[in-house]
Formats: structure tokens, sequence, C-alpha cells
């Protein structure tokens, strides 16, 4: 699937709710269950945006960086954190 239909089917299912496309995406993001075919078209618009999917720590869908650090925390490798004095 690409994103042209990822939006078409995220589009229809906002007409069927009578919402928003950014209230959908934030009622999936926060664990709202979809069948396969929307949550198939959230991943791609996801994708779409700039996110990655990370599993540690249950983030989800986020950003590159942050599934970096998470990485890191879980090998034990620990961030380095920039102090200011």
């Amino acid at each position: 699937m690409r994103i042209k239909g990822a939006m078409t089917i995220l589009n229809k299912r906002c007409e069927f709710y009578g919402k928003t496309l950014a209230w959908l995406i934030d009622a999936i993001d926060n664990g709202m269950d979809e069948n396969m075919t929307v949550t198939q078209a959230y991943e791609v618009y996801k994708i779409d945006q700039g996110y990655i999917w990370c599993g540690v720590g249950d983030l989800g869908f986020t950003t590159p960086e942050k599934a970096s650090d998470a990485w890191k925390i879980w090998r034990g490798e620990g961030v380095q954190m920039e102090m200011e004095i």
C-alpha cells in the first residue's frame, strides 16, 4: 500500500466516525483498535511522516533519535546527557 491509498482509507474512516484525521491518528496512537486495513493504512501514514517502529519500552512509532536512545538504554549503554552548568 502506498500513501495515497492509505490516506483514502484513513479519510473514509474519519468520515465514518465524523471526526478529523488528527483525531483518528491520536486515537490509534492511544490504543484504539481498528480493522486490519485501517491499521495497515495507519502504519503507512506514520512511516510516511518519518516515524519508525520501536518495540522497546512500548514506544511504538517514534522518531529515529528516540528509538536509538531506547535501544542504547535497553542494551545497557546508557545515553550521554548534556548538562548545563
